[in-house]
């Protein structure tokens, strides 16, 4: 089974960088890696083509216009250029374990999505991350870490938790992976959830559900350290909400607008290894 690892990415190259910086370090690398740019500013090309362009891994930059959140319009836009018949999604702001790639391979399997885990990093230990791009893996007991037990890697606890869950609301993109055939069946992402963060990936997890797809919860494997930045707490409700009740209500198993209809808009603007 080959994979093509999908990095969503916006305006900020520093971290973008960590990322693949990990992502070349892994244990077993994905067939392809597609960067999924939703508009960012030149210096995340330039970003791109230092980390990567001496890399014999096959990789693509898909790029399309800055014209606001469009987060589910350029995964797909990236899926549309890979060859891979397995799918891992992650964002620009995750750095990966060595055996990320290979733990989603490992579990993989048709009819079944996976949703992992993170970790915080602490402000002074991002900080340096970004700073000179170095990394070393924090154990569970570091200071300041945030969601300390998902810093443990422990395969073998981990294959007793894992349970095939047939419906679940507490999912998250940017440790997500499925089978290409089961993407498909889904229509892929729901462009109707662009224009806020984040619901996407609910949109697209509710309906492999309703697809009869499971989802496994890796537990201690497939480890990521999130990068800390500001975020937004306590938001309100709004219509995508809604969207998203009217899903789980109607047991809606395709998308709205999704891989299907995408749009000629979009380009590739670099690409290296063997490609």
């Amino acid at each position: 089974m080959t994979a093509d690892l999908v990095i969503t990415t916006y305006n900020w190259p520093d971290a973008l960088k960590a990322v693949l910086l990990s992502v070349l370090r892994q244990t077993r690398h994905p067939g392809r890696i597609l960067i999924a740019d939703d508009g960012s500013r030149p210096d995340t090309r330039e970003a791109v083509r230092e980390v990567l362009g001496n890399s014999a891994i096959p990789w693509v930059h898909v790029r399309h216009e800055d014209n606001g959140i469009r987060q589910a319009r350029v995964k797909n836009l990236a899926v549309a250029h890979g060859t891979g018949d397995y799918l891992i999604f992650i964002d620009h702001d995750v750095v990966l374990h060595e055996k990320f790639v290979e733990d989603h391979l490992t579990s993989a399997a048709r009819g079944v999505f996976l949703q992992g885990k993170r970790t915080f990093l602490p402000e002074d230990d991002s900080r340096g991350v970004l700073g000179n791009h170095s990394f070393e893996k924090p154990g569970p007991f570091h200071p300041g870490l945030g969601n300390r037990k998902n810093a443990l890697r422990f395969p073998a606890l981990g294959r007793l938790l894992m349970r095939e869950k047939p419906f679940q609301t507490s999912l998250r993109g940017c440790n997500l992976s499925m089978t290409r055939e089961d993407f498909l069946r889904v229509d892929g992402y729901d462009e109707t959830f662009d224009a806020a963060w984040g619901r996407e990936d609910s949109d697209i997890c509710y309906r492999l559900f309703h697809r009869g797809v499971r989802c496994r919860n890796l537990w201690f494997t497939a480890l990521q350290y999130h990068l800390h930045h500001p975020v937004t707490k306590n938001r309100r409700p709004d219509v995508l909400d809604e969207e998203l009740e009217r899903i789980r209500h109607e047991k809606r198993t395709r998308a709205l607008r999704g891989f299907s209809a995408l749009s000629p808009e979009g380009a590739v603007v670099q690409q290296g290894g063997r490609v």
